[in-house]
């Protein structure tokens, strides 16, 4: 983070945002952020107290959760980019409405979407291949977590609208409020501690679900008060209806990506299902992404502020200056990721310790690290020109590439190396590897092609 901070300092170009701009929308982003990290590290944690099963549940659960929540990235990418560009343009009446439309398809989409994935709980546990020795625990956390959904949605829908208006501190506060929570509850009521009782499993699923209604009580009394959700912001249907094109226009490529991309991590699962040890292999994976997260959550901040910055300076006619800044922005992301990278890759034993005393759990967590450092700086400039596509509307351009790269290079090769060629979980992290290079070098020729640059809100649509 130093080095892009010391790129922005210096030969700044006039409307181009500043390093002051870019670190005051990051660093609480960052804080967001820490605040997720810290809720599922929680529950890894607290769960690793209570044995192998429930913290390898945890990390099944969080595969079929990532799935069941992706459906939001038809409406958040759809609000970040439509919010964005109307603020850039100067439309607010049309952001706000923007922003009423987003809540109330957000509500609808979350019931219905929990409803089907507590129906066809068998079929996905058995499609995941999941082990007897898993589904009690398992069971636990999905009907929990399928409940939260509806309320979790609109939680990250009013987060986003907090982002595109750059009121980045709100959402802070509310994620702050449910981390602390969380904490309390998983000590509490899990694990017993200050006097509670200690429910195990069902108190750590459901401290999250409880956790998720404080989060939307706290965002909507925020929203109400800074003025950005009131009753005008919902439009009439007429005005809804002509809105709407263009939100499934950016958000469905996105879900749709998104949905793939999952997709093959499930698969991915299931072909660790063939694997020897399998057990030990998902807990290490759990822990492993756990640590990794603790290196890439920066990047995750980073990413919703070039989001922020693309949409609003796309809507104000700003083409040119927002292809330098993206292209001087990834370059730096990159490089910056390196030494962080090497230092984690060079400490993952270690720091898989923290999270686990397990042996063979540590020994699949070390060597998912192995792979996932080397994929730091990769994802990281990725992950950036993404960020810009998506704050433009150009989120066909990333599920084009998300698709192939994932079920042509990434699915075959890791079915291939890992259970036919039995190199086992490294064959099947190595081929993951492969798919994010391939994923980097397609995305760099789109960026340079310009295009994506063409994909925003007309300034008058729906004004």
């Amino acid at each position: 983070m130093s080095s892009i901070s010391a790129s922005f300092s210096r030969n700044v170009p006039e409307g181009m945002p500043s390093r002051g701009e870019l670190f005051r929308l990051t660093l609480p982003q960052m804080g967001l952020m820490l605040c997720h990290l810290v809720i599922s590290m929680t529950d890894v944690w607290a769960a690793g107290r209570l044995g192998p099963d429930a913290q390898a549940a945890t990390g099944v659960v969080a595969q079929i959760f990532a799935l069941l929540m992706l459906i939001t990235s038809l409406i958040a990418s759809g609000c970040m980019a439509t919010v964005s560009q109307s603020l850039g343009a100067g439309l607010r009446r049309r952001a706000e409405r923007y922003a009423g439309l987003i809540i109330m398809l957000s509500a609808g989409m979350g019931t219905l979407v929990a409803a089907l994935a507590l129906l066809s709980a068998p079929l996905i546990f058995t499609a995941m291949r999941v082990s007897d020795e898993l589904r009690p625990a398992l069971s636990v956390f999905f009907t929990a977590y399928c409940c939260q959904l509806p309320f979790y949605y609109v939680l990250i829908m009013v987060n986003s609208i907090f982002r595109a208006h750059k009121k980045v501190l709100l959402p802070l506060l509310t994620l702050f409020l449910m981390a602390s929570a969380n904490m309390a509850g998983d000590l509490g009521f899990g694990l017993g501690r200050f006097g509670l009782p200690a429910f195990g499993t069902a108190g750590i699923a459901w401290t999250t679900f409880a956790c998720s209604l404080l989060g939307l009580a706290s965002n909507l009394i925020l929203a109400r008060r800074y003025g950005l959700l009131s009753r005008a912001a919902f439009a009439p249907w007429k005005w809804n209806r002509r809105a709407m094109p263009y939100l499934f226009k950016v958000g469905l490529p996105s879900a749709a990506g998104h949905i793939i991309m999952q997709t093959g991590s499930l698969v991915t699962l299931a072909i660790i299902g063939l694997l020897p040890e399998s057990t030990s292999v998902l807990a290490g994976m759990s822990v492993g992404s756990r640590v990794h997260s603790l290196l890439m959550f920066p990047l995750g901040a980073l990413n919703m502020s070039m989001v922020i910055f693309s949409g609003h300076m796309l809507g104000g006619g700003s083409r040119n200056l927002l292809y330098a800044f993206g292209r001087r922005t990834a370059a730096m992301t990159a490089l910056a990721l390196v030494p962080p990278s090497l230092l984690l890759w060079l400490l993952r034993t270690p720091a898989a310790g923290l999270f686990s005393s397990e042996t063979a759990v540590l020994e699949q967590a070390s060597l998912f690290l192995c792979f996932a450092c080397l994929s730091g700086p990769v994802v990281g400039m990725t992950g950036m020109l993404n960020a810009l596509f998506s704050g433009a509307g150009a989120t066909i351009l990333s599920c084009r590439v998300g698709a192939v790269t994932c079920w042509v290079v990434g699915i075959p090769l890791a079915l291939l190396l890992g259970p036919v060629l039995n190199m086992g979980a490294a064959g099947v992290y190595a081929a993951g590897l492969a798919g994010q290079v391939a994923a980097l070098l397609w995305t760099i020729r789109l960026f340079r092609g310009k295009k994506w640059l063409e994909y925003g809100l007309r300034k008058r649509h729906t004004a």
